[in-house]
């Protein structure tokens, strides 16, 4: 039987997560914050339901990043390569990311993660735009700052999100961390991680003009 048609499967699955993810940001936000009025069994139950949308948004996330390593493993056992996997993969990935830090604005409404989040997703619309003109195509960056600048975005979403996911609410719909010296130590590191991947973004986008001005 012909599995090649996997991997592409998996890169539009992956598309679909993406959605879900903003989906569960967007349902759990309409939960915050609380009605007045609400007796405390009540309030229970919202915040309940308000956790498990955002445990929705964290899984689809996850499922999205195993498609991501999933459907690259396949493509390469399956010798399953094609026009429109190459085109797609990495719309795939920009879509799952700008969706997670799209959710994660909305969630903390601060400057802190609008900035980054901002930088990292004009720079994928941008380079997204440019690998499609015939310069773009042409232009060949080895580099490993792109993946260190992934990595970091992965870390970075994950450790925003995790939480959400895991901690409960209080009744204002605010994840209670607690105010303990690890705990502010964990936050400002990982939106220190953040950071450091939209600067890692726009250098390598950088790279990638460079690299395609010497393309005669």
């Amino acid at each position: 039987m012909n599995f090649k048609w996997l991997p592409n499967a998996l890169t539009i699955a992956r598309c679909v997560f993406a959605g879900f993810v903003l989906v569960g940001f967007w349902q759990a936000m309409r939960l915050n914050p609380l009605p007045n009025g609400l007796d405390a069994d009540a309030v229970s139950r919202q915040i309940t339901l308000q956790q498990l949308w955002f445990q929705f948004a964290f899984l689809a996330f996850l499922a999205g990043a195993i498609t991501d390593f999933l459907d690259g493993w396949l493509a390469r056992k399956l010798d399953a390569h094609s026009r429109f996997g190459v085109w797609l993969d990495p719309i795939a990935d920009k879509l799952l990311i700008a969706a997670a830090l799209l959710g994660l604005g909305l969630k903390f409404q601060t400057w802190l993660i609008y900035v980054p989040a901002a930088m990292i997703i004009a720079r994928d619309v941008f380079m997204t735009w440019f690998r499609a003109t015939p310069r773009g195509r042409s232009a060949i960056v080895p580099s490993n700052l792109a993946k260190w600048k992934t990595g970091f975005e992965m870390a970075a979403i994950i450790g925003l999100m995790l939480p959400l996911a895991v901690l409960r609410p209080d009744a204002g719909g605010e994840v209670s961390t607690g105010t303990s010296v690890l705990a502010i130590v964990a936050t400002v590191a990982v939106v220190g991680l953040l950071w450091t991947a939209a600067v890692l973004s726009w250098w390598t986008a950088g790279q990638y003009m460079r690299a395609a001005g010497r393309v005669k």
